[in-house]
């Protein structure tokens, strides 16, 4: 009977973890010089320490890298079947975007594993609507797609450069209001987070970093929570080292005979010295 538990109790743990885990674009320095080819990987982790995400190419939407108004397509560097590592040739100064989408991926759950996955990002509003319509009990039906970003910076900082402000038409997106390479450790960095291109409120917004060195122990993270205001933002005092904004957004399924509910997982990530 004791196995029988501890096997049930493992298996509840790793479906959730297998929907828990952060999703974001490491590149393998966010400090870069003129001209440097900088690999960029696709990871996927606990606590802001992960490891390379298996994800096929097949199921990109899009893999671009951007400066200024200059869109370039990095998915066709790709080689392998997955998203491997794509090394990106960054050869202007200035701050320059990376982000990703990929296509939808089907998930179910059973509802307690459901319920721990809703509490950890925040779903409130999820958790009420299945309390109200008798689906607490329910197993969930669900699609998930990611829409991830990063941003390096080359060089020194330059004049008008817009770039880390981009809303590259994702449906989740996460926009500074400022170049958070212009702050410093302390410095107070506001973002804007935004669904089908309209302010986000109420949503769970986790700010995470990470020390720079390789070497870091999975202890070696802070994270820091809030909830976004009527205009979608939040802000967050940054730290030095590797950061990452992320968060979770769900709605409705428009064909409930396919799933009951489409959720979006964003992140940023970014440096700071």
């Amino acid at each position: 009977m004791k196995r029988v538990f501890l096997f049930f109790s493992f298996s509840l743990f790793l479906i959730f973890l297998a929907h828990g885990h952060e999703f974001w674009l490491q590149p393998n320095t966010f400090f870069a010089e003129p001209g440097q080819l900088v690999p960029v990987e696709v990871l996927v982790g606990e606590h802001f320490q992960g490891e390379r995400s298996e994800g096929k190419k097949n199921r990109i939407i899009q893999y671009v890298h951007w400066f200024g108004n200059t869109k370039e397509d990095i998915a066709p560097q790709l080689t392998e079947g997955h998203y491997g590592s794509v090394p990106v040739k960054l050869s202007t100064p200035g701050t320059h975007l990376i982000a990703l989408a990929n296509t939808n991926k089907y998930l179910e759950m059973r509802a307690d594993s459901f319920l721990l996955y809703l509490k950890e990002d925040g779903l409130d509003p999820v958790i009420q609507w299945r309390k109200q319509h008798n689906q607490t009990r329910k197993r969930s039906r669900e699609f998930y797609r990611r829409c991830v970003k990063t941003l390096i910076q080359v060089g020194p900082l330059t004049t008008n450069d817009q770039t880390y402000s981009r809303n590259t038409g994702m449906p989740l997106e996460i926009i500074p209001a400022q170049n958070p390479y212009r702050l410093k450790p302390g410095g107070s960095l506001q973002l804007t987070v935004l669904f089908q291109n309209k302010p986000l409120a109420g949503a769970l917004v986790r700010y995470w970093n990470r020390p720079s060195s390789q070497q870091s122990a999975p202890s070696d993270f802070t994270e820091q929570q809030q909830q976004s205001d009527k205009n979608g933002q939040v802000r967050f005092a940054i730290k030095a080292g590797n950061n990452m904004v992320s968060l979770v957004q769900m709605v409705p399924y428009a064909d409930t005979k396919q799933a009951d509910w489409q959720s979006y997982w964003g992140s940023l990530t970014f440096g700071c010295r």
